[in-house]
């Protein structure tokens, strides 16, 4: 951890420690296109890869908040040449995934996961380094003006022409955005279900274990709620930034992934 730099996701601190790194895949018992929503940052990577990197001998993502690494994993898969830097400010959150990768040693060589507050690590980073930045389910946690700090000096360490991939939380509309935030917690009440049949089972510390994954996951999305990115917010920032060819993909519920370009001039 940086010395002297104030934590800002104490929410997320709270998370980690309650429900631990691995945890994190129980989510499939709830969100059924979890998989598929994660699968598009890396398709999305890529595919700008394939359209602007033809000649590179090494592509450098800058990944925020690796979580469990189901995105650093992606974003490694999507082309031999990509090396990965993975900032988390959560030992718990790091310490889980760096066990995962020490089991996947064809790519765990490329990835480097670094302990330090996002905000205090792109201010050490000479500007146009990264070729792309990649995040899932991460910049949404910031509150609106540390978030617009951390995306203004993403668009200063990438390079021209570089790409920002970000799936997460993005508010449409209000009327819109009521109806999203219902659906997904509906999708939560599958975990008390799935607590159930665990007690029939005669699983109770199973049952006890969904049945607090519920409610952390309500938890984290009224707390989202205080500081959610909406898509108007986005791509305000990307037209004051200077990105060009902002792209929209699938929604599902709260969630979908843009992707935007560094202008090149």
């Amino acid at each position: 951890m940086n010395e002297g730099v104030e934590k800002t996701n104490e929410y997320d601190a709270r998370f980690a420690e309650s429900l631990g790194g691995s945890e994190y895949d129980d989510l499939l018992i709830a969100i059924d296109y979890y998989d598929e929503f994660q699968s598009q940052t890396g398709k999305a990577l890529q595919e700008y890869i394939a359209k602007h990197c033809a000649d590179q001998t090494e592509i450098k993502v800058l990944e925020a908040g690796p979580g469990t690494g189901i995105t650093t994993f992606k974003l490694l898969k999507s082309d031999p040449r990509v090396v990965v830097v993975s900032v988390d400010n959560e030992p718990k959150m790091l310490q889980a995934v760096r066990e995962r990768f020490d089991q996947a040693q064809e790519l765990k060589d490329r990835v480097e996961f670094v302990e330090a507050d996002i905000l205090a690590f792109l201010e050490s980073c000479e500007d146009e380094t990264f070729d792309a930045f990649a995040s899932v389910y991460t910049l949404h946690n910031f509150t609106p003006d540390f978030r617009t700090k951390v995306i203004e000096l993403i668009a200063r360490k990438l390079k021209k022409g570089g790409v920002f991939i970000n799936g997460d939380k993005y508010a449409r509309e209000e009327d819109s955005h009521q109806q999203d935030y219902a659906a997904e917690a509906r999708n939560y009440g599958k975990f008390d279900e799935a607590a159930d049949e665990a007690e029939r089972s005669g699983k109770q510390e199973r049952a006890a274990h969904l049945r607090k994954i519920h409610e952390e996951w309500l938890k984290h999305m009224a707390e989202d709620e205080k500081n959610k990115i909406t898509v108007e917010e986005q791509n305000a920032l990307f037209e004051r930034l200077g990105f060009i060819d902002v792209e929209w993909g699938k929604r599902f519920d709260l969630v979908t992934t843009v992707t935007a370009i560094k202008a090149a001039s």
